[in-house]
């Protein structure tokens, strides 16, 4: 106990003296810099937010902010004098955005200003998952003038996709085109924004939909007719060498036409755009749009799926081929009685167009032949994509013979 009491009283002079200048010190940053608050309002940036989430409502504004300042740096205090944040590195996205209480940074980027506390000190922070839908298209075209029909619309396409967060998302219902239908009786054909709303009509934002426009068509006049006329599809262009069409389908088969008496009086069916088939050596799916007169209008689609069904044209070639020997003995000699034949292939054009006749060799077997005259079968192995059809003729007489020995050497005595 003596010994500690000794430690605490040896050099106290210069202990006192130390304590007293700190005193002092302190006295002078007192003097020089007072606690200040900025009454001003921050507003309180997010950090750190997690990809595919939408932050429901802003996280707010810093109200107050205590800080240190020489007298100098004080005088020129604004609101950009402070950068509030919150980070949202941590926080979990739940359907709804439920709020999660996330604490709020202050700093000054001034380093002569000592930020020393700030209001409020935590913020909720409402993070909601981004989703996406498909959802209908439906136009609306208001108040018709008196005197005017409408027929049906016409979009360019039935659904679109809608993305946000899942509380906005799950609120759409439809994607609206709305319109406006002239008194003059001006029919309806332009690229229409679209605007997502609830069931009752109310927009929903901020979502994105994609596409943002669909094209609209609506006919107008005083006294409009319908009737259901059927489909042709136009078809343009030549196929690849030896191919043609076998078919041609479209879906769907008949549709709905409106206009006024005296222009369908004369229609008999509704022309697709020309669905170019140049080249093409395999079948050919599309959507084509519909091509109606003028005056006349298609209801409820103006695409329909054309469907053009290739096939390879087949067909027979013949060829003059010549003959050659398999197997022949070198101390024989052959004789055959005709020197090539004739080779009928079959397949499509293009392979047929597409075989070199001086590849083509036809062949005999004599490796067993004997000395004398035999039928012999003829072989061909016809090329690939082909088949061979007949041979003309499919058999012939090879003649065998042995080479005559030559005389001996007489000597004279």
């Amino acid at each position: 106990m003596r010994g500690a009491i000794n430690i605490l009283l040896r050099n106290w002079p210069l202990k006192l003296g130390a304590v007293a200048l700190s005193i002092l010190l302190y006295v002078g940053l007192v003097a020089t810099q007072n606690v200040r608050v900025w009454p001003g309002n921050v507003p309180i940036e997010p950090m750190n937010q997690p990809s595919g989430t939408y932050l429901l409502a802003d996280l707010g504004e810093v109200v107050s902010v205590r800080y240190l300042a020489p007298l100098d740096a004080a005088s020129q205090v604004t609101r950009s004098s402070f950068v509030a944040t919150a980070d949202l590195a941590g926080v979990k996205a739940r359907p709804g955005g439920v709020p999660v209480s996330v604490p709020v940074t202050v700093v000054a980027p001034d380093p002569r200003i000592q930020v020393l506390g700030w209001s409020p000190t935590t913020v909720a922070a409402r993070l909601d998952p981004v989703v996406s839908r498909d959802v209908p298209v439906a136009v609306d075209h208001g108040t018709v003038p008196a005197g005017l029909t409408l027929g049906d619309p016409t979009i360019s396409r039935p659904t679109v996709s809608v993305r946000g967060a899942s509380s906005l998302v799950s609120r759409i219902s439809r994607a609206l085109a709305r319109v406006s239908v002239d008194a003059s009786g001006i029919n309806v054909d332009s690229d229409v924004d679209l605007v997502a709303v609830d069931d009752v009509g109310n927009p929903v934002a901020p979502v994105n939909i994609d596409p943002s426009s669909v094209h609209v068509r609506i006919l107008v006049g005083e006294q409009l007719s319908s009737r259901t006329v059927p489909v042709v599809p136009t078809v343009t262009g030549d196929l690849a060498l030896g191919y043609g069409v076998r078919d041609v389908q479209v879906t769907p088969l008949t549709v709905t036409v409106a206009g006024t008496p005296s222009a369908l009086a004369s229609l008999t069916s509704i022309p697709t755009a020309p669905v170019n088939v140049a080249g093409r050596s395999s079948d050919l799916v599309t959507d084509a749009p519909l091509a109606p007169p003028q005056g006349v209008a298609v209801q409820g689609v103006d695409h329909v799926q054309v469907k053009v069904r290739v096939v390879s044209q087949s067909g027979s070639r013949s060829f003059g081929t010549g003959i050659a020997l398999e197997g022949a003995r070198s101390d024989r000699t052959y004789a055959l009685s005709v020197p090539d034949v004739l080779v009928t292939l079959g397949g499509s054009r293009a392979a047929l167009d597409a075989i070199d006749p001086s590849t083509l060799a036809a062949s005999v077997d004599v490796s067993g032949l004997d000395v004398g005259i035999s039928s012999v079968a003829v072989r061909f192995a016809p090329p690939s994509s082909t088949t061979l059809v007949a041979i003309s003729p499919s058999r012939v007489d090879v003649t065998v013979a042995a080479p005559a020995a030559s005389p001996s050497a007489s000597v004279g005595p």
